[in-house]
């Protein structure tokens, strides 16, 4: 088992797909990144979760963590062990889960959105740990330089059809997150009613002016 840390989710820009962002997950070392398509209902708690936000209309895993608190009831581990992409079990995880009630421990193992285990353990503080034979199969190594907001960033401009001149660097502002800040600062305000009421809409204006960013242009 690897304990994984919650990097960020951000946009990506995948178009045809209900899975529009993506939450990435990286162990202690920050060495390897793992990846999960998740739609907006997943996202939305744990951005809220990794930026001490408050969701103007909270969740089904925000009332599911507030009862098992009030009744007294810890998650106190939260483990994927595989994941399936393939129907009946599309975009699924198979996890297990530990609760601690008192002096009574009790297990659950059961087919999850990647993104509702990722949030459920967030907002109950629970380590998440993934199987290492899902780490040998979905992994990224993150060498050489490669953080998690590169990997976007490439993968973005290989779809795009979009080759660097020789000699230039992407730009990635002090920060070195600009995709993972952008998604955050639209939640904020969204949650604050200044957001689009269907923020897809514009989507390919939000690609337009992150790879302008990135490359250094103006949008």
């Amino acid at each position: 088992m690897i304990p994984i840390k919650v990097e960020g989710v951000r946009r990506n820009f995948i178009a045809s797909s209900p899975f529009l962002y993506s939450v990435s997950l990286t162990d202690d070392a920050g060495k390897r990144l793992l990846l999960f398509s998740i739609e907006r209902h997943e996202a939305l708690p744990i951005v809220a979760a990794l930026n001490h936000l408050t969701l103007p209309r909270p969740g089904t895993l925000n009332l599911l963590a507030e009862t098992l608190t009030l009744l007294n009831t810890r998650l106190e581990e939260a483990y994927i062990e595989s994941f399936s992409i393939l129907p009946p079990l599309y975009h699924l995880c198979k996890c297990r889960l530990s609760f601690r009630s008192g002096g009574t421990k009790q297990e659950q193992t059961r087919q999850m959105r990647p993104g509702d285990l990722v949030g459920l353990a967030l907002l109950m503080e629970a380590p998440i740990l993934v199987s290492d034979e899902l780490f040998a199969q979905m992994g990224i190594p993150l060498t050489d330089g490669l953080t998690p907001e590169l990997v976007f960033a490439r993968y973005l401009l290989k779809q795009e059809g979009i080759t660097l001149p020789e000699g230039q660097k992407l730009r990635l502002g002090f920060s070195k997150t600009p995709l993972r800040d952008a998604l955050v600062k639209e939640f904020k305000a969204s949650f604050l009613g200044k957001g689009p009421i269907f923020p897809e809409e514009d989507m390919e204006q939000r690609k337009k002016e992150y790879l302008a960013f990135l490359l250094g242009q103006s949008s």
